[in-house]
């Protein structure tokens, strides 16, 4: 009799496992990190779904996105010992119910591009290991519906395109009283959600914070960031202007400064960053001014300890740069200067050396003198990128050389001419004796 109850018991897991896998692609990744099945259910008609569903015995990744589930109630599929990943991101999900995601070893969590408001305290209650959550893309506005006290272990989370900016005026991200989020966070993502200034302090208890995105906001001034960041984007915020006094992160690789309102990269502004790795300046549609100085004046001579290896200016409006960067600039494994208004003229021609690839200098092109529109600047010959004063001097060289062949020509003409006229007058000469010696003939009257 046990054993009929087993082998029942057993028919009906199999039953339910292959109706979960016909209905989604079922992967067995026991070889790699994790071990168990990877389901995934993403653009399957909800309809199909029900509360008896279950997963396989062991299942560490349940993709159910982009399926028009428009919420998360009580159903097995929320429901395992053994679950690392849930993607429940691209539906219409506008509330979670609390205590129903019974998962404790959840790992990674994505609620990304849903109709979220709020987000009650106990549903993070069991799932208590979470390490990631994404929950850009929603409707979040304070965090009076939206608190992470009990994710004590989260080290990542992503609220892009939440309207929760202004709520920062009140409680930053850290404040037991508010959102509550760890002081082990280690990266953070705020882009779009109405941020206009970042208070004082606000990240002083970030003390183990490595990535920072707060691109697409109406920052104007540049906040005082943790020097633990080793990854910083600030991207698409009108700020004006840039100091070497406003990166002093020693650990930074990465930094993003694309589409800024900054005119000019000035002197030491990047002094201080002795591990950046990758420095992109993108699309500064009013950036004219590159300083020979702005990485300082040691690396102009000895680049040794230059650790650049990417940089980017594309889409600026940078004219011309100084050939005293050739030594720093030569030692970049990447080098994109494309869609910049260059003058071509004997200022720019040093840029041909440069070991930059095919690919980042299609665009890489002239913007003046004239006769060099549109032109590539690595096809030209280096005999055509003349200065403005050495087309003055070849200008007046050409005319004076001119002047002189036609002094000499004249001169020729003279040579050759004026001795054949002398020969033809002293001709004429002996033909008709001047008058002025010519005796007349006397006449003689009679006498009266």
């Amino acid at each position: 009799m046990r054993a009929l109850i087993v082998f029942a018991f057993i028919i009906s897991e199999v039953k339910i496992y292959a109706s979960i896998c016909d209905l989604c692609v079922c992967r067995d990744y026991s070889d790699f990190e994790y071990l168990g099945e990877s389901v995934d259910c993403s653009y399957t008609k909800p309809v199909l779904f029900s509360v008896e569903d279950a997963l396989p015995s062991m299942v560490y990744s349940l993709d159910l996105s982009s399926n028009n589930l428009s919420d998360i109630s009580n159903s097995y599929l929320y429901q395992s010992k053994y679950m690392k990943e849930l993607i429940l991101s691209n539906n219409k999900i506008s509330q979670i119910g609390s205590n129903v995601l019974k998962l404790p070893e959840l790992l990674k969590l994505d609620l990304s591009n849903n109709l979220l408001e709020f987000i009650d305290k106990d549903v993070f209650k069991d799932i208590k290991k979470l390490e990631y959550l994404n929950i850009a893309n929603n409707r979040f506005r304070t965090f009076t519906k939206l608190a992470f006290h009990h994710l004590s272990n989260l080290n990542q989370i992503i609220l892009d395109n939440n309207n929760i900016g202004p709520s920062f005026r009140e409680t930053n991200l850290f404040d037991r009283s508010g959102f509550g989020l760890t002081h082990k966070i280690k990266e953070i993502s705020i882009s779009g959600i109405n941020l206009n200034s970042v208070p004082d302090n606000f990240f002083v208890e970030a003390y183990d914070l490595k990535k920072l995105t707060i691109c697409n906001n109406n920052l104007t001034d540049i906040f005082e960031i943790p020097f633990t960041l080793e990854y910083l984007d600030i991207s698409d915020n009108p700020i004006e202007e840039i100091s070497n006094e406003d990166f002093d992160m020693p650990a930074l690789k990465i930094l993003k400064l694309n589409n800024l309102a900054i005119t000019e990269v000035p002197d030491y502004v990047f002094v201080d960053l002795h591990g950046l790795e990758k420095l992109e300046l993108e699309r500064n549609r009013n950036l004219t001014k590159f300083s020979i100085l702005s990485f300082g004046r040691e690396v102009l001579e000895d680049a040794d300890d230059f650790t650049l290896e990417e940089l980017s200016l594309s889409g600026s409006r940078i004219p011309r740069l100084d050939e005293k960067l050739t030594e720093p600039f030569g030692r970049l494994a990447k080098l994109d200067l494309q869609g910049n208004p260059w003058i071509c003229d004997c200022n720019i021609v040093w840029l041909k050396k440069l070991q930059i690839s095919e690919r980042d200098y299609d665009h890489l092109r002239c913007r003046s003198p004239r006769p060099l529109y549109n032109a590539r600047i690595f096809e030209l010959p280096d005999s055509y990128f003349i200065c403005t004063a050495d087309r003055h001097f070849t200008a007046f060289t050409v005319a004076a050389v001119g002047f002189c062949v036609l002094l000499a020509l004249i001169a020729v003409w003279f040579f050759i001419m004026v001795p054949k006229w002398h020969s033809r007058g002293t001709e004429l000469g002996h033909l008709h004796p001047a008058a002025g010696y010519m005796v007349l003939p006397s006449v003689y009257s009679t006498p009266l």
